[in-house]
């Protein structure tokens, strides 16, 4: 009962933590960038390191003027989709980006997938495309794509078009987690996958 009296006010201090906050002080188009990271909005989920926790459900924040950080906010209704104890050791950068089709003068989502080994060229590909690639890949290797947004993987890319960088859950780093709280985790960031996936059919 403590903890559901506490809760609120524990949103509002993460509100104000600027482990919440993205500089796009860095981005050239500003509001191009927010328009693609909306996109994204519940598409993927984010993982700060600053708390352990990774967000499933949270809305991002926009200012209203030209400048300033955008906010991710945490759903304080659904509290419990916010996961907890996972370490930075368990996440780590792939080399992905998602990137708009206009960087190859295509419409659509597309995926600069890296080669399998560091004499292998990256190669561009549609999302649909590229993300049952990537499923394959790991799934051969015996792993699981798990892919998650940090703070500072909104980029820009060539033509200084807006770019997702992805980092990834590892589970086999998350061995103090039940079975249970990793499969949590698992299927949180599989759900979202696929919601995207059926958004840009």
């Amino acid at each position: 009962m403590t903890a559901v009296l506490t809760l609120p006010n524990d949103w509002a201090a993460l509100e104000t933590e600027s482990h919440l906050e993205w500089d796009l002080g860095s981005i050239s188009n500003r509001r191009e960038a927010i328009e693609f990271l909306l996109r994204f909005e519940n598409r993927l989920c984010i993982y700060s390191g600053f708390v352990e926790k990774l967000y499933t459900s949270y809305s991002f924040v926009v200012p209203d003027e030209d400048r300033g950080s955008l906010t991710i906010l945490p759903d304080e209704r659904n509290w419990h989709d916010t996961l907890h104890d996972i370490p930075e050791e368990a996440v780590e950068e792939t080399g992905i980006h998602i990137m708009p089709g206009e960087t190859m003068g295509h419409a659509g989502l597309y995926l600069k997938v890296p080669g399998l080994n560091r004499l292998a060229g990256s190669k561009e590909l549609p999302f649909r495309e590229g993300l049952k690639e990537l499923v394959a890949r790991y799934r051969a290797a015996g792993d699981t794509f798990l892919p998650v947004l940090i703070k500072g993987d909104l980029r820009e890319y060539e033509s200084r078009l807006p770019s997702l960088h992805l980092h990834r859950i590892r589970l086999d780093r998350l061995e103090h987690l039940s079975v249970l709280s990793r499969q949590t985790i698992k299927g949180a960031i599989a759900d979202h996958l696929i919601a995207l996936f059926r958004d840009n059919s």
